[in-house]
């Protein structure tokens, strides 16, 4: 086979080199997580943001509306943990008997 059929890479001879910069140091940073708490109305429009990921807290939104949401909330939540422990006082004073 002759000379003007050899298939040559791209990637050889000299010429074809190309030279890059080595870093002399590389640094990973991974995405800080989302500490926020956002308050959302019944119809689905976020109303507030609680938000807890700089050196304080930091709200943003219409205070009064992200309040009765909050507590709308933690009250459902609380009459929950109250029926939940009560059925269970129910069931234990019942077998009990």
């Amino acid at each position: 086979m002759s000379d003007d059929y050899k298939i040559q890479s791209a990637y050889e001879g000299g010429e074809c080199q190309v030279k890059y910069a080595t870093p002399a140091s590389t640094k990973f940073e991974f995405p800080k997580p989302n500490h926020n708490i956002t308050f959302h109305n019944a119809e689905g429009h976020e109303v507030g943001t609680l938000d807890f990921n700089g050196p304080g807290l930091a709200f943003e939104g219409v205070a009064e509306m992200s309040a009765i949401v909050f507590m709308d909330w933690v009250s459902k939540k609380f009459q929950a943990r109250l029926q939940e422990e009560y059925d269970r006082g129910f069931a234990a004073g019942k077998a009990a008997k």
